[in-house]
């Protein structure tokens, strides 16, 4: 996202599990292998020593308990959406969803902060379910064994009622012209109810009918478009179906209703090329959009392939967003947002954050500093290397100024905590120690770590120690001194004073 403005690190063994620990970065069980579809068994007639029981109502996030939940793995979600755009709501929608139970399961938990709820059903029967603030909780007339593929289904209207002073997690924007949904940590559970944590990753139909003359972009490929006429024989609706066949974090999955033109082309190594912008897009705007399939060829030089069928860009106008979003396949930009090193960066996010997503919400450094990295690996490559070293500055300058805010003092890196994901020092630090890393490891060495790490957890999850275990693997060095002092050390204003010269040049 681009948002408009002392621990030790132990060697080994046992040390090392206890840092885990601590630092909310022990490993994770990875979801059950996926078993034989059943019919469930009644919970009245469960054996004793079978005892089924619900769902933990989180996915085990230190930083947010109640992100995603426990007991289910989802492998696709089937959106299906009539929206009001000008009254900004939802007139009927059935969310479903295809998943296996990763326990004997007696209930489970949604993350669903949407509007009124008309039925929820599981494998095409009446569930019973009862919602808490952010948690919908279901009850299966059948309760569902370890293994099992079941499907839940959820109809619902209305008007999502978001808090409109929290433009991370606010996930619903409507303006009277257009309806768009973003928001990072959370957001999409404000419009459909979902697995919410970037851990349960699936794929996705979304099908959005829309009123003329509105069109609709989301993630994936434009599989239909479908319009009606009314009595009078003049258009009516406009049905848009997007199938997004790779797997997506929930934060990532977006959609924007509006009177749009949607075009396509070709793009590098044959993905799609999508841009669904405004009639009014200026020139120097869609210059810069021309570039994104030249950002594509450059970050595959140094990261590998992209790894999605497509690549698409839509703007959002006359909103108060201010921000730019790395949504799957159609990013998501403010008008304010729309400049060379945010679209860079967010293309960049493709490959980490959106491919290689965190672990827990901890290891955000992972995505932003990456992403804030690759502006300078742009700036390098298109201008040269005083753009680059300018760039490079400006991190420099960021870092200095937030070490002395709120926002900064005394964040770490590593471990920023849920209030400061978004902080500077997490963006400009995590892109600082990615060029102090690239120094010490040499360009050979360097970009070899990073196309590692973008081939080996594609399309999954992976956390800060799994990095550091790359970074020694692939340059043969013992690098806990190195990232111990990044990571885990804060940046305070006379510590930042101490690295770099007034003038943003390091000091040798």
């Amino acid at each position: 996202m681009n948002w408009l403005p002392k621990m030790r690190l132990p060697r080994r063994g046992a040390a090392l599990m206890l840092m885990l620990m601590l630092c909310g970065l022990a490993p994770v069980p990875t979801p059950a292998t996926i078993g034989a579809q059943g019919a469930g068994t009644p919970i009245a007639a469960t054996p004793a020593k079978m005892q089924p029981s619900p769902g933990a109502p989180g996915i085990g996030d230190p930083y947010f308990p109640l992100l995603g939940n426990g007991g289910y793995d989802v492998a696709h979600y089937t959106l299906d959406l009539d929206l009001d755009v000008q009254a900004g709501s939802i007139r009927d929608a059935t969310a479903s969803f295809d998943a296996v139970a990763t326990q004997d399961l007696s209930a489970f938990n949604l993350d669903f902060r949407g509007p009124e709820i008309d039925a929820v059903s599981v494998n095409g029967q009446a569930a019973t379910w009862s919602r808490d603030g952010g948690e919908l909780t279901v009850t299966p007339a059948a309760w569902l064994p370890n293994g099992e593929l079941f499907q839940t289904a959820v109809r619902y209207h209305g008007t999502p009622d978001v808090d409109e002073t929290d433009r991370f997690q606010r996930g619903w924007w409507a303006n009277g012209s257009s309806i768009f949904a973003v928001g990072e940590p959370a957001g999409s559970d404000v419009w459909y109810p979902v697995n919410g944590h970037p851990l349960d990753k699936a794929t996705y139909t979304v099908s959005i009918t829309v009123p003329e003359p509105y069109d609709v972009a989301a993630n994936g490929l434009l599989a239909s478009l479908a319009r009606s006429t009314g009595a009078d024989g003049n258009p009516s609706t406009n049905t848009y179906t997007w199938e997004n066949a790779e797997p997506t974090a929930s934060y990532l999955v977006t959609f924007h209703a509006a009177d749009l033109i949607i075009a396509t082309e070709p793009g590098p190594g044959g993905i799609t090329v999508i841009e669904a912008f405004p009639d009014d897009l200026s020139a120097a705007e869609q210059h810069l959009f021309d570039r994104v399939p030249e950002m594509i060829a450059m970050f595959e030089d140094r990261f590998g392939p992209y790894p999605f069928a497509a690549i698409g860009s839509t703007v959002f106008a006359d909103t108060d967003f201010d921000a730019a979003l790395e949504t799957q396949g159609m990013i998501s930009y403010d008008r304010s947002a729309v400049r060379e090193p945010t679209v860079a960066h967010e293309v960049a996010h493709h490959w980490f954050g959106n491919s290689v997503s965190p672990t827990r919400w901890q290891d955000i450094w992972l995505n932003e500093g990456f992403a804030r990295y690759s502006e300078v690996l742009w700036a390098e490559a298109a201008h040269g290397p005083d753009a680059a070293d300018a760039a490079l500055r400006r991190q420099m300058s960021s870092l200095a100024t937030v070490s002395r805010t709120p926002n900064g003092e005394g964040v770490l890196i590593g471990d920023p905590g849920p209030d400061h994901l978004f902080s500077e020092v997490v963006y400009a630090g995590g892109a600082l120690l990615l060029d102090d890393l690239r120094n010490q490891l040499g360009d050979e060495t360097f970009f070899q770590l990073l196309e590692e790490w973008a081939a080996r957890y594609r399309h999954g999850n992976a956390s800060t120690v799994d990095f550091i275990a790359l970074a020694e693997e692939v340059s043969g060095q013992n690098l806990d001194d190195f990232f111990e002092d990044w990571l885990f050390t804060a940046w305070t204003p006379e510590r930042v004073a101490d690295r770099y010269a007034l003038d943003g040049t390091p000091v040798s």
